[in-house]
């Protein structure tokens, strides 16, 4: 079940991936229905999390962060980001 009482570091760690959820999909050439596949969700839902108007859960966020790493998905020179974020969310586990 998801998390819905999240705290500041973690709904920004989210933020980070939501803003740029459809270009790393599609670098991946993942649809929104196999992303939502491989993480236990609707194409619809992957669909409403990407035009803002669905939150994403931490149980999501972390499931979508392993599969689209395991896709490939992002390149230690253009995605720091993750990366820094991942040391982040990576404590908390």
């Amino acid at each position: 079940m998801p998390e819905f009482v999240i705290s500041a570091e973690r709904q920004q760690l989210i933020g980070n991936l939501v803003e740029r959820l459809p270009v790393i999909r599609k670098k991946v050439r993942l649809s929104q229905d196999d992303l939502g596949s491989m993480v236990g969700k609707s194409r619809q839902k992957i669909s409403d999390i990407e035009r803002h108007s669905a939150p994403m859960g931490w149980d999501t966020y972390l499931a979508m962060c392993t599969m689209l790493e395991l896709a490939g998905a992002f390149d230690t020179e253009t995605d720091g980001w993750y990366y820094a974020d991942k040391s982040r969310w990576s404590k908390t586990l």
